[in-house]
């Protein structure tokens, strides 16, 4: 008899849940729920990259290490990143995407718009092998990116998360492919190197903003000297477009190219050696 009654209860219990389960009833498990992305697309702290009205961060899905054009396991690079959305850069570089209807990791990629360093406003340009001019046999050819800057976020819980993209983050990216893999924890990995060779310690770059004359500023104003002094912005022709930090190849010369952009932008010697 106890045997039955339990049984009893058990089911009455178990058919309980799936009323509640069917007419909505009880709390509402939001682990699969998507997120709103939230963030700032950033060249420095007074270098907020602004769309100007048009649509230049997009975001795509990322499935089996795959985003747009990134694959971890193929060359040259192939688009089958899925597009979740795009939205533009507000004049703070500010930006806001609704992603509730997806779940998952996310690629952000930015391309376009305008930013201001020493009174010049370069525009960021799309770094294709086709716009670089590359021929097929050229060791960058096959650029990772179709982005001018890059970076990744979880979006996932019903909550809002924060993202910015920064040159730092574009070549935490840069550095997983093709061998290591997009994944949200190569990532988190890839952005803690990264702050240490920029000489930033444990900084979380993911959602860090930089402050005027921060270390962190500094790092990114000596990028933005790079970018200034390499063509088609200067006459430097050792990386036009700065393609080759931004892709993270070529260190030896980037690594000698960025310490001088930094003593110039920053007013102090200081001597990087990236891998």
């Amino acid at each position: 008899m106890q045997l039955s009654r339990l049984r009893i209860s058990l089911g009455t219990a178990l058919l309980g849940s799936l009323v509640l389960a069917g007419c909505g009833g009880g709390s509402t498990n939001t682990n699969y729920s998507g997120s709103t992305v939230v963030g700032q697309v950033l060249m420095g702290a007074n270098s907020p990259v602004n769309g100007n009205g048009t649509l230049n961060v997009c975001a795509y899905a990322v499935v089996n290490g795959q985003g747009n054009p990134l694959i971890t396991t193929v060359l040259p690079y192939t688009n089958t990143g899925t597009l979740l959305s795009c939205v533009p850069s507000g004049s703070d570089g500010s930006f806001s995407m609704d992603l509730t209807s997806f779940y998952g990791p996310v690629l952000l990629q930015v391309v376009g718009g305008t930013y201001t360093y020493k009174s010049a406003s370069p525009a960021l340009n799309s770094l294709t092998s086709t716009a670089l001019n590359l021929a097929a046999s050229d060791a960058n050819a096959a650029l990772a990116t179709n982005a001018s800057l890059q970076a990744m976020v979880n979006v996932g819980g019903g909550n809002t998360v924060t993202a910015n993209i920064t040159p730092l983050t574009t070549v935490a990216v840069a550095r997983l492919t093709p061998s290591s893999g997009l994944t949200l924890a190569n990532y988190s990995a890839s952005l803690q190197n990264i702050a240490g060779q920029f000489g930033l310690g444990s900084l979380a770059l993911a959602t860090a903003v930089p402050a005027s004359g921060d270390a962190y500023d500094k790092a990114l104003m000596g990028v933005e000297q790079y970018l200034a002094t390499m063509t088609p912005n200067g006459s430097n022709t050792d990386d036009p477009y700065g393609a080759h930090f931004l892709n993270w190849t070529n260190l030896a010369t980037v690594s000698a190219d960025y310490s001088s952009a930094y003593s110039t932008a920053n007013g102090t010697s200081q001597t990087f050696n990236f891998n």
